[in-house]
């Protein structure tokens, strides 16, 4: 039977394949894709290879995702103790990812040509490598064939899932930069088009990757392991089905000028049979939570859902191929030069402090991912207090209203002035630095989530264990110091502005993503050594703590005055590219940006300060409050032993000192306590 089972398997991959290819091909038939280009005629081998080039692409981004997931985040531990040495369930699992990863490669490098053969045209004496790397698309698949080659790398050599999740890792990274590829890429919308094709990417492979590997892995595991493994990957499942829905309405949006196309034009049929296509899925998978003991069961769904993915996957790759209703790419020139490098228009309404709280230029995506934390935080605030914990309110108030400035920080008026003025950049750059990470670790999120979640007791890690791991790794450790993490909160800031970085970051809009995931980085880190409560590995000597507070941010406003005092204008290219402002007013914008930062960062200056102390001031009293108690248990034995001491040096008996353990008691207060509990 198993046997059978097996060669089922294998026999179902090349139908999955052959099944995409097929609904990608009738895809672009609808859409009019296949039909030759007049303009420009397209190579036969780029017509018909490279769907099938995708095809074997997204094979490879499935596997590679699924079964790192699987091997880190699903399977069952084969013992109590900590997997240190991979098992050989999953370390057949992270070979099969690392065969996924190489085929993920390979065909991204493969579409590198065929997308400069498509530029070109048939018959093309040029060099199509070179046109294709002269093109974002072809950059951006050549960084998805690095990461991709990195993953396949770190599975291949992976002896643990330290190494394991590494690779897993990267391929996160990878399928979230081809969200910048295709109509994404080049979107009137660009902000919205690109978080929304990636967080699709992912939210797919995450679904149907991980449904693939248990699939391929059901055979050979146990009944009571493969039902421990689909009930871990049911509630993944659930969150990919609702980021599916989310990011595919927000694209149709886009590229759709009215819900009328959806029936009136090809690309839109093809939207709604993906759209019909999701559902079903999702109806497959509710029935697949009822059965998770049942195989045969899990087998049949297993292989439907399959069928429908692999044509739901070919619907995704005739859409990338295709022109949608709404045209995606505007002319740089004359009065749309503005549009098309931002994406939008600059508000009609004046820059001033009112309309930083009464504009709205929506990032769906972190507004979506603002109401995401603050419900999983409420969550678990509320697990705790029905099974009769206490988690104090501040700390709730606290990280919501964290939550709530990250979402006006993304969409409110400083996001919506950010790229066409460098005041309201610096707004939006002060905010995200010293306002959001604070509020979050006061939170203490992760004190929070080693509470609300229970535990791992099969050696296996989930997240809870996961993060546990990495508060308290050896990185973590090195990057806790106060001043090395003061270094990189103030440093960052020179490297940034003061370097080509920043007009990097307003032309591409992966360097504007990788922006604000470094300083609402480098702010939380800053916040955590300094009032977090969240457990650390070690103590932090309070007077060390407001000693990197004060340099760190004096630093800070020296940086100002260095703008303000500046003689050269920064990304003087890109806003000469908009062409909003003559020379002189940038100049005296700029002016502007360097005081609100000088100016803003003595508020949250005061606050860290008087956090800093009101913790100290805690600390103390929580280690008097230790010893007294110490002392009424052994009837102050510590005193005695240290008057008897000075007694035998005035009498010259030369009675040892009290050691350092009897002075601070059995009971005295562990790294970890005096955070969590502060």
């Amino acid at each position: 039977m198993t046997t059978l089972l097996r060669r089922g398997v294998a026999l179902t991959l090349p139908l999955l394949l052959v099944l995409t290819v097929v609904a990608a091909l009738a895809g672009m038939a609808a859409t009019g894709a296949s039909s030759p280009a007049t303009l420009v005629p397209a190579s036969p081998l780029v017509t018909w290879g490279l769907p099938v080039v995708r095809t074997l692409h997204h094979l490879g981004l499935l596997i590679a995702i699924g079964a790192g997931g699987t091997a880190v985040l699903l399977l069952p531990g084969p013992s109590r103790r900590e997997v240190k040495v991979l098992d050989p369930v999953r370390r057949r699992t992270v070979r099969l990812g690392a065969a996924g990863a190489l085929l993920w490669a390979v065909a991204a490098l493969a579409q590198i040509p065929l997308g400069g053969l498509e530029a070109t045209g048939a018959g093309t004496a040029l060099n199509v490598w070179d046109v294709a790397m002269g093109g974002a698309l072809g950059r951006i698949q050549m960084g998805v064939a690095v990461f991709a080659a990195l993953a396949a790398l770190c599975y291949a050599l992976a002896r643990s899932t330290v190494l394991a999740c590494w690779g897993l890792a990267f391929t996160g990274i990878a399928a979230g930069a081809l969200g910048m590829a295709g109509h994404a890429g080049a979107s009137l919308d660009h902000i919205n088009a690109v978080n929304a094709m990636a967080l699709h990417l992912i939210a797919v492979a995450v679904w149907a990757g991980g449904l693939l590997v248990i699939a391929l892995l059901a055979p050979r595991l146990p009944d009571d392991v493969l039902a421990t493994t689909i009930q871990r990957f049911s509630p993944w499942a659930l969150a990919s089905v609702v980021a599916l829905a989310f990011s595919g309405f927000l694209s149709a949006l886009i590229r759709l000028s009215s819900w009328a196309d959806l029936v009136s034009t090809g690309y839109g049929l093809v939207v709604l049979a993906k759209a019909l296509g999701l559902i079903v899925l999702a109806l497959f998978g509710a029935q697949q939570r009822r059965r998770l003991g049942d195989r045969i069961r899990f087998r049949h769904l297993a292989l439907s859902e399959g069928l429908v993915m692999a044509a739901v996957i070919g619907a995704s790759i005739a859409l990338g191929r295709s022109a949608p209703p709404v045209p995606q790419a505007i002319p740089p020139v004359g009065d749309l030069k503005t549009l098309s490098l931002v994406g939008f228009l600059p508000p009609e309404q004046e820059f001033d402090p009112t309309t930083m709280f009464t504009l709205f230029q929506p990032d769906w995506v972190a507004l979506a991912l603002a109401v995401a934390m603050a419900g999983a935080y409420l969550a678990g605030a509320v697990r705790l207090s029905r099974r009769g914990d206490v988690w104090p309110w501040h700390r709730t108030l606290a990280f919501v209203a964290g939550c709530v400035a990250f979402a006006w920080v993304m969409s409110g008026g400083a996001a919506a002035w950010g790229k066409f003025r460098f005041d309201a950049h610096m707004i939006q750059h002060m905010a995200m630095m010293m306002i959001v990470p604070p509020l979050w670790a006061l939170g203490g999120p992760v004190t929070l989530l080693s509470r609300a979640v229970a535990p791992r007791t099969d050696g296996s890690r989930g997240i809870r264990e996961w993060v546990l791991a990495a508060v308290h790794s050896g990185y973590a450790r090195v990057v806790s110091a106060p001043p090395l993490a003061g270094l990189i909160f103030a440093g960052s800031l020179v490297v940034f502005y003061f370097t080509p970085l920043f007009e990097m970051a307003m032309y591409h809009h992966l360097g504007h993503f990788l922006m604000t995931v470094h300083f609402l980085g480098s702010g939380y880190l800053f916040a955590w050594v300094l009032i977090g409560i969240d457990p650390s590995t070690k103590t932090i000597n309070p007077v060390l703590k407001l000693i990197t507070l004060l340099v760190t941010l004096a630093f800070h406003a020296f940086f100002g005055v260095a703008l303000v005092s500046a003689t050269w204008l920064i990304a003087e290219g890109w806003y000469t590219d908009l062409g909003m402002y003559p020379l002189e007013r940038l100049e005296l914008i700029q002016v502007r940006g360097g005081t609100i930062m000088w100016a803003i960062s003595e508020i949250p200056t005061v606050g860290y300060a008087i956090i800093v102390a009101v913790l100290w001031m805690k600390s103390e009293d929580r280690r008097a409050r230790q010893y007294d108690r110490k002392a009424e248990r052994d009837g102050g034995a510590e005193l005695e032993a240290y008057n008897a001491y000075l007694a035998s040096l005035r009498s010259g008996d030369g009675a040892p000192a009290p050691t350092a353990g009897a002075s601070r008691g059995d009971d005295s207060p562990g790294t970890v306590g005096d955070r969590a509990d502060s």
